[in-house]
């Protein structure tokens, strides 16, 4: 028959070899899959690599917001909060240091701060300011809710009577 090849024996020729060797030349359907799984499990393993965490955040360190002397106020007050963000929900420490208007420090005053609220009544939320020394007042209070705030300190000595607001916006 034209066309048609005639397998030959050939002396010192091993035929199985060379079907084994046609056969080899790709990859048979398993030795796919398993290249396929293990390429799979490598992606899976990188992907699940322990991923470090970014460091921790340095916590912002005490900062003035405002020195000012309001209007028919005695003293010039400045007012710094730890942490400078403050979040509400958590103590936030308060520093006022209180002058006289020349710029002398102010010792042995009664001075107290009110969390208020603009918006909102929030209830009562005062405390008294101790003395720290060198016309400085330090105390710890609480905002109760995120937002717009005002912290209004008010100063009382020798007759003498001031009184500031500072304006605070409380994180969540």
């Amino acid at each position: 028959m034209p066309g048609r090849r005639i397998p030959r024996f050939v002396p010192g020729h091993d035929s199985s070899r060379a079907k084994r060797t046609q056969k080899s030349k790709g990859l048979q359907p398993l030795e796919r899959s398993l290249l396929a799984l293990l390429a799979l499990a490598l992606l899976f393993c990188a992907g699940c690599k322990k991923k470090e965490s970014a460091p921790p955040k340095p916590r912002e360190k005490s900062a003035i917001i405002s020195t000012q002397a309001a209007p028919g106020s005695a003293f010039i007050m400045s007012l710094a909060m730890d942490p400078a963000q403050p979040k509400f929900g958590s103590k936030t420490n308060f520093r006022v240091t209180l002058k006289q208007t020349l710029g002398s420090p102010v010792e042995g005053a009664h001075v107290e701060a009110s969390l208020v609220m603009p918006l909102m009544d929030m209830g009562k939320n005062q405390f008294a300011l101790k003395p720290a020394g060198n016309g400085e007042y330090a105390g710890a209070g609480e905002f109760t809710m995120a937002g717009e705030w005002e912290v209004i300190v008010t100063a009382n000595t020798e007759g003498k009577t001031g009184k500031t607001t500072f304006n605070v916006n409380v994180g969540e």
